[in-house]
């Protein structure tokens, strides 16, 4: 997937028989109840096939002679038949059904797990819409290819050859003329499907693009209040869906054609069976054998209506595949390396010659170098974009570094186990997600191990317990739309107990308490002291009043650490530390 925006078009994908044979894997694993649904369908089939020649026996025999006791067996087995024919086709429909769900999701499954493992810059450069309609829609689309579609075209074609042998059989020459329409479709539809998959992959587009408007519009609302864009929005999601409407116009009318075109050629055949057989070949053959073959006729055009129907499902299909197969073609670039280091870690920290940039844009971080000792207490600081957070990101492993090298303890950062790492480094981030569940499932977010006992026992370490205690259900409480009910400084403080529940070795709090008030803010750090005591601790913060104690200082600006030392040493040099620290010395 190119990196693109909401407004421009994903690069259309190139048919590939690889790609079908890939998604067949999922079918593989149900393949015994695909069997069983195949020879069901068989018997379906025999079992019509058999009726029409019944049919043409009644016919010509038992109806002309008008033997009563003839006539109920004949009624009597036809109708037996049309039962058994109901319930078979009503026992491989749910069989099919269940199958084609497992497959669903199976392949979402696999989607989802993928995407967990993709690095944060994959989400930085693509809208979040297009990534999830491959995980909804598409998905079932898919599905519906190889588990539906590929035994609904088996089964026809199978449907078709047993006809035509039939018809062979009664009558070759009706049979000529069913295969006259068969040709005269051929090309029409040989003529419509290179255009109707141009035209598919522009839709998929289109809706795509409309997906991600949706997604970025939904997660952008408060701001659309807030500046009054509601009717420029309109304007621009107006145009989103005109362009969809254009384009599935546009595949509709070569649609059109082809179920049209099989409409007309598979009832001008009927017609033409059933005239040149009453006027041309009667009494040569049996009116039995022209109802016979006017019956196979039918039977032959409906599974042929059914494929080239089933065309358009697997041209969308192969479309959505391909987006699929693209997703999960990305690759997975943080990832272990053979034989990762699996360990406890102490907390020591190195960057040595770093240099980083976000997708072959500016460089953020130019060749900075730093040592960090276990247990410090280290605050890094600097002006809005200066590569704070990156540090934080870097440290985390949530993206790789173009130059240099991270060690954590001696032990280069790309040789850890990355559950090893995660599991014991934890970041406080600027924007703290919390999950619509209940306070308690959201403090065990990252320790799902640790007992409500234990949450509830460092809550009231933190003087928070009375705190949470005061929502409607106490750590029962549900947190509705991802705590949106609560202020910011709210959410800060359950992110916070969150990240110290996991007790990580590394702690980095982003901006951790910059929507928590002064007085709140002083409570917590004085209670939490003793928590951390043993970690190394990395504070990114605007103010510095929060880290004045803080054992080693990181001043950034310019993509470079342009001052190191403890607070005192870098207000003595009187430099950049010191004048930014001035002019918020009105927060002390």
């Amino acid at each position: 997937m190119r990196v693109n925006k909401y407004d421009v078009d994903e690069k259309n994908t190139n048919f590939s028989l690889k790609n079908l044979k890939r998604a067949l894997k999922y079918s593989k694993k149900y393949k015994k109840q695909l069997l069983l649904v195949f020879f069901i369908h068989l018997s379906i089939t025999l079992i019509s096939l058999i009726y029409a020649k019944i049919i043409q026996y009644g016919i010509d025999n038992i109806t002309t002679k008008m033997i009563f006791e003839s006539l109920v067996k004949f009624f009597i087995i036809s109708a037996s038949l049309q039962v058994v024919v109901v319930l078979l086709h009503n026992f491989r429909n749910k069989k099919l059904t269940k199958v084609n769900e497992n497959v669903i999701e199976d392949l979402k499954n696999d989607l989802f797990t993928h995407l967990q493992y993709l690095s944060s810059n994959y989400y930085d450069t693509r809208p979040h819409g297009k990534i999830l309609v491959r995980l909804t829609e598409y998905s079932e689309n898919v599905s519906t290819l190889i588990t539906n579609g590929l035994i609904d075209t088996i089964l026809q074609l199978l449907s078709i050859t047993l006809t035509l042998i039939f018809m062979i059989i009664t009558n070759i020459s009706l049979t000529l003329i069913t295969l006259l329409g068969v040709i005269i479709l051929t090309i029409i539809f040989s003529f419509t499907t290179k255009i109707k998959r141009k035209l598919k992959h522009q839709i998929n587009n289109k809706k795509s693009n409309m997906n991600a408007y949706f997604y970025e519009t939904i997660k952008g609302l408060d701001t659309t209040k807030i500046f009054n864009r509601s009717y420029e929005n309109e304007k621009i999601h107006d145009s989103l869906t005109d362009a969809f409407f254009e384009a599935y116009c546009k595949y509709i009318k070569y649609s059109n054609i082809s179920w049209s075109s099989t409409a007309i050629v598979s009832n001008t055949v009927q017609i033409a069976i059933y005239t040149i057989g009453i006027f041309y070949l009667f009494p040569s053959i049996t009116l039995g054998t022209i109802v016979a073959m006017g019956s196979y006729s039918t039977r032959f055009w409906n599974p042929i209506k059914n494929l080239f129907l089933r065309m358009d499902e697997f041209i969308e299909s192969m479309t959505s595949l391909e987006r699929i197969l693209e997703t999960l073609d990305e690759p997975i670039t943080i990832k272990n390396n053979e034989n990762p280091v699996k360990k406890e870690i102490e907390g020591n920290i190195e960057f040595k010659d770093v240099v980083f940039q976000y997708n072959d844009d500016k460089i953020i971080l130019d060749n900075i170098s730093f040592k960090i000792k276990q247990g410090q207490k280290v605050a890094i600081v600097g002006e809005t974009g200066s590569g704070k957070t990156t540090i934080a990101n870097l440290i985390a492993r949530f993206y790789d570094i173009n130059k240099g090298n991270i060690y954590i303890d001696n032990t280069d950062i790309k040789d850890y186990d990355l559950n090893c790492l995660r599991r014991q480094v934890s970041i406080m981030q600027q924007d703290n997600y919390l999950f619509t569940d209940t306070i308690m499932n959201n403090l065990k977010y990252g320790n799902i191990n640790i007992s409500d006992k234990e949450i509830i026992n460092l809550c009231k370490k933190i003087d928070l317990d009375d705190w949470i205690k005061e929502f409607a259900n106490g750590y029962e409480t549900v947190l509705e739309n991802h705590g949106n009910t609560l202020s910011d400084g709210e959410k800060q403080l359950l992110s916070y107990i969150r990240v110290l529940i996991n007790d990580p070795k590394i702690l980095v709090l982003d901006e951790a308490t910059s929507k928590i008030d002064v007085r709140t803010e002083n409570l917590i750090q004085n209670k939490i002291n003793n928590l951390i005591k043993d970690k190394t601790t990395i504070t990114i913060a605007h103010r510095l009043s929060t880290i004045v104690n803080s054992d080693i200082i990181l001043f950034i600006k310019d993509k470079k650490i342009l001052e190191i030392g403890n607070h005192q040493e870098l207000m003595n040099k009187k430099g950049e530390y010191y004048k930014l620290f001035s002019s918020q010395d009105n927060l002390i």
